[in-house]
């Protein structure tokens, strides 16, 4: 039997709030305890939480007046959570309604799985409901080192992991301005076998605005970048040059997108460098702005966090 915790993270957006929660409480199989975090003051949140029940699940709302980021509120809510499964999800995302039934299947056909993640609806945020591109789940198993290639795994939205690996793993770093999903993910792959549910379980959302994205703000995945060459340098110069080559790509790839609506100057160079490290036609498609990217279906809207 499977003791199941879902994380939410939440700052200054209670109607998006209001849709997350709803998701959860449309789900085929419900969770045992839901806890909210909010980070800042925001009176309407905090009144709207406050006034919040469940028939479902138990409800626990934990306010932090002082706002220190998404990190340590997922990690402050992991270590009150009493489940021994652990789900994240932002406020801005939402599920759909088999996310939880097909994710708690994957650990129960093999003890040995860790984290299991699902595919991706990508969705605006001015309309929900049209999905703009879907993005499939599809590597499991030892992905360690393979994990340094890319973020195969995906939004912290999409994730279920067991609380034992998240505390071994150390929770998410919060000294990473952005990527931090993926530095988490990193270390998990080395702890514990990975798998899915070979569906689309999360509506993940982007902006249809650049200037009101998130992982827009270059100078936060500037930081990150630098900060998680430094953090896994020793590691990958043990590894084969290509997996280095790789990984550095992927990272430059990963600040281009995030950019690429609303600074092209500064996301040519890095879809260049992403290119230097490993040719691939996703960095090629960057070289152009984002009018006639737009126009071409390869285009894959910016990951946000």
């Amino acid at each position: 039997m499977n003791n199941i915790s879902v994380i939410i993270p939440t700052h200054n957006r209670p109607h998006l709030l209001l849709l997350a929660l709803k998701s959860i409480e449309e789900q085929l199989e419900k969770p045992d305890e839901v806890i909210v975090v909010m980070y800042g003051v925001n009176e309407e949140t905090e009144q709207f939480l406050s006034q919040y029940k469940s028939n479902h699940f138990s409800f626990k709302f934990i306010k932090i007046s002082q706002s220190k980021g998404a990190c340590y509120a997922r990690n402050l809510g992991a270590s009150k959570a009493s489940g021994d499964i652990l789900m994240f999800l932002d406020d801005d995302d939402t599920w759909e309604n088999r996310k939880i039934q097909s994710q708690i299947k994957q650990f129960n056909l093999d003890p040995e799985v860790g984290l299991v993640y699902s595919g991706k609806l990508v969705v605006y945020n001015t309309n929900r409901k049209k999905v703009i591109r879907k993005i499939p789940a599809i590597l499991k198993g030892d992905l360690y080192p393979k994990i340094f290639e890319d973020n195969y795994i995906g939004t912290t939205s999409s994730v279920a992991i067991k609380k034992e690996i998240f505390k071994r793993a150390g929770g998410f770093d919060e000294n990473l301005p952005a990527m931090q999903d993926y530095d988490l993910w990193i270390r998990c792959c080395k702890l514990t076998k990975i798998s899915h549910d070979n569906e689309y379980n999360v509506r993940y959302t982007v902006a249809k605005n650049a200037d009101n994205q998130i992982s827009g703000k270059s100078e936060n995945h500037h930081r990150a970048l630098s900060y998680l060459f430094k953090k896994y340098g020793e590691v990958l110069e043990q590894k084969d040059i290509s997996l280095q080559k790789k990984f550095k790509s992927s990272r430059f790839l990963h600040l281009s997108k995030a950019v690429h609506r609303n600074s092209y100057v500064y996301s040519l160079r890095y879809s260049l460098k992403s290119f230097y490290y490993n040719p691939n036609i996703k960095a090629m498609a960057l070289f152009l702005p984002p009018t006639l990217l737009a126009l071409i279906t390869i285009f894959q809207p910016a990951n946000r966090k």
